[in-house]
Formats: C-alpha cells, sequence, structure tokens
C-alpha cells in the first residue's frame, strides 16, 4: 500500500509488527543454533544473532510509530472520496521539532494545500509554520497553506477548491513533498 493511501498507517502497523517479529525470531534461532549445535563457535552465532537485532530494532521502532498514531475512519474517507479522490493524501503523520501531527488528509490543488487535524491539544499553527518552511525550501512559495481542526470546514473548503480545478494539473512536486515529510 502506498503512502498517501487510505487504511497507509493501520496496514504498517501490521507490516511492521510483522517485520519486527520475524527479524527478532531469525535472530534467536541463530543466537539458540549456535548456543545449542556449535558450542566451540557459538561467539559467531551470537555476533551474528546481534547484528541481525539492529535492523530488527529499526522495525519495532517503526512499529511503535505506527501504533500511536492512527488515521482517519471510513466514513471521512468516504465524505473526501465524494469530492474528489485523486487530490486527497490520506493518513499523515508530519513530524516538526518536537511534535508529530496526526494529519487524517491533505487535499492538494496546485495553488493550495488544506489538511484535516483533528486532535484538539495540537497547536497547528507549528504545523502550518512548518509546512510553509519545507515547501519555500522546495521553490513552492507560491503554495497556499491551511490546517483545519473541525472536519465539516476541511470538506467545504476542499470541495471549493475541487471545483476549481478545471484542467488536470501537475501536483506531483506537491504530493511527492507531502510524501516525504510524512512518516
Amino acid at each position: 500500500m502506498a503512502k498517501g493511501s487510505f487504511g497507509y498507517i493501520k496496514k504498517m502497523r501490521r507490516v511492521m509488527f510483522l517485520h519486527t517479529l520475524i527479524l527478532f525470531l531469525i535472530a534467536f534461532l541463530i543466537f539458540f543454533v549456535g548456543k545449542y549445535r556449535y558450542s566451540d563457535y557459538a561467539t559467531m552465532f551470537s555476533i551474528t544473532a546481534i547484528v541481525v537485532c539492529i535492523p530488527a530494532s529499526m522495525r519495532c521502532v517503526s512499529f511503535i510509530m505506527f501504533m500511536i498514531h492512527k488515521g482517519g475512519d471510513g466514513s471521512f474517507f468516504e465524505s473526501c472520496r465524494q469530492i474528489n479522490d485523486e487530490h486527497f493524501f490520506y493518513d499523515s503523520v508530519i513530524t516538526t521539532t518536537g511534535e508529530s501531527f496526526d494529519v487524517y488528509a491533505f487535499f492538494i490543488s496546485p495553488e493550495s494545500v488544506v489538511g484535516f487535524c483533528p486532535d484538539p491539544k495540537k497547536d497547528i499553527s507549528k504545523l502550518e509554520k512548518h509546512l510553509r518552511e519545507m515547501f519555500a525550501r522546495n521553490d513552492l512559495k507560491s503554495v497556499g497553506i491551511k490546517i483545519f481542526k473541525e472536519e465539516d470546514r476541511f470538506l467545504k473548503r476542499s470541495s471549493e477548491l475541487a471545483g476549481r480545478i478545471t484542467d488536470i494539473y501537475n501536483t506531483d512536486s506537491i504530493r511527492s513533498l507531502i510524501s516525504n515529510l510524512s512518516l
């Protein structure tokens, strides 16, 4: 499943869990086979098992990150889909300095990007500032950025922007940037 697809976070939880489990099982298998079968060479097997634990630990951290965050629900997805599904980027986690934001969806148009981050505890002005800085660094200064906490305001603004799109514009650079900024 590609980044930006609905259900990406939930899917990645399962994938990262399986990767973590398999890699740790391989490490333990190497370690115990080395201890049991080749007692003279157990040190080499122990070192190999430790080396296998490095990617397993990295996958475990990814699994924990995906467990912390959640994506949008099915009814929200259906509401977005009715507007114009091809311009949405779903289930995104944007990390700024010291804080991460669950953005359930971005609507991407050539001149604007609007997002939906429903967490009432988060200061979305920090997210908007971070995104503006990242867009400016990537020569996308002219793109307007607005993040909403209310679902109905987000959907209304997305619908307005979708109504303005008459031609198929190239928004690949914006989509690619958001993908790179996302977990």
